[in-house]
């Protein structure tokens, strides 16, 4: 079996290759997806601060700069950071990037009044205990009324991949206990590679129905929004139907979550 680190540390490799940064200095240029724009809008006030969890290269990060946000971006990756701040540069734009693990921020409590982890971020940290901890350090940094938005991949359960994902239920509840070593951590793992760069090997969770549910009210979350891309903006949803996997995602993955932190 892959240990938490291994998974982590091929995963900070694969953001950080050569074909990867070139990949994520167009996807900087992208912008917010209209989904996002809706419930940014929607939830967060104008002009508050807000820390960009998994920032990549600035795709979220650059927009809510440009609409008036304190906004700090921070990445695992280094190789994010650094093309993050060469396309601000690019762009006469001053914004703060920094390296940082999600798992332990280096901010005070109660620092921003928003947050955001875009893009499945969240669902692409190894081992249930660390995207709690996750969960938790936003908690933390949050203010009082603070809000959260993420998204994560929902595994969808289907008559096309029920098959599968017995197979992938029996595997992690069973054969581990009988000493098989898996590839993952936790049952919903899955290793693929992306077209643009298929020497590196790529992790994502994907989540259940209650499981963020649950890691998000222990965090001291409440739950304000889980919403579906398809049911929040149906153009994103076809953006992204292409690339989503038929065995394990739906049209209406990935999935949003709005959280506040109650005052």
């Amino acid at each position: 079996m892959n240990s938490i680190h291994q998974i982590k540390q091929n995963s900070i490799a694969e953001f950080g290759s050569v074909a990867t940064q070139s990949q994520y200095k167009e996807i900087a240029e992208a912008g917010l997806w209209e989904s996002e724009t809706m419930l940014i809008e929607k939830y967060f006030a104008p002009e508050i601060s807000v820390l960009d969890v998994g920032c990549g290269s600035g795709r979220t990060t650059i927009p809510l700069h440009q609409a008036g946000y304190s906004v700090i971006g921070v990445d695992i990756t280094p190789e994010m950071i650094n093309t993050a701040r060469s396309v601000a540069k690019s762009k006469n734009l001053e914004i703060d990037y920094l390296v940082g693990d999600a798992t332990q921020l280096e901010f005070d409590d109660n620092t921003f009044e928003g947050a955001i982890f875009a893009n499945n971020g969240w669902s692409q940290i190894p081992g249930k205990d660390n995207r709690q901890k996750t969960l938790n350090e936003i908690y933390r940094i949050l203010k009082p009324g603070g809000i959260f938005i993420f998204t994560a991949h929902k595994r969808y359960i289907s008559l096309n991949n029920f098959l599968s994902w017995s197979v992938e239920w029996i595997k992690y509840h069973l054969l581990v206990g009988l000493g098989i070593k898996m590839k993952g951590i936790d049952y919903g793992d899955i290793f693929f590679r992306r077209k643009y760069d298929k020497t590196q090997r790529q992790f994502m969770h994907m989540v259940g129905t209650e499981e963020v549910a649950g890691q998000v009210k222990k965090a001291g979350f409440t739950l304000v929004l889980e919403r579906g891309m398809g049911d929040i903006s149906e153009s994103d949803a076809k953006a992204m139907r292409g690339s989503l996997s038929k065995t394990f995602n739906s049209y209406k993955s990935p999935v949003f979550y709005v959280c506040e932190k109650p005052s």
